[in-house]
């Protein structure tokens, strides 16, 4: 599924770190590489014109 918005990258993340401890050859491990794959593409697309994490100094 790709990302469309700012706010499902946000959830995409969350999900993917809730997802890092998974073994690859299993069902979690398979939606992580689906996620780390859409956060990918999306960030590509749109880093530029994304918010920063933390304000700048």
């Amino acid at each position: 599924m790709a990302i469309r918005t700012q706010e499902e990258y946000e959830r995409a993340v969350q999900e993917f770190q809730g997802l890092r401890d998974a073994p690859a050859d299993s069902p979690d491990g398979m939606r992580r590489a689906e996620l780390d794959a859409d956060i990918k593409a999306f960030y590509m697309q749109n880093g530029d014109e994304m918010r920063r994490a933390k304000p700048p100094r």
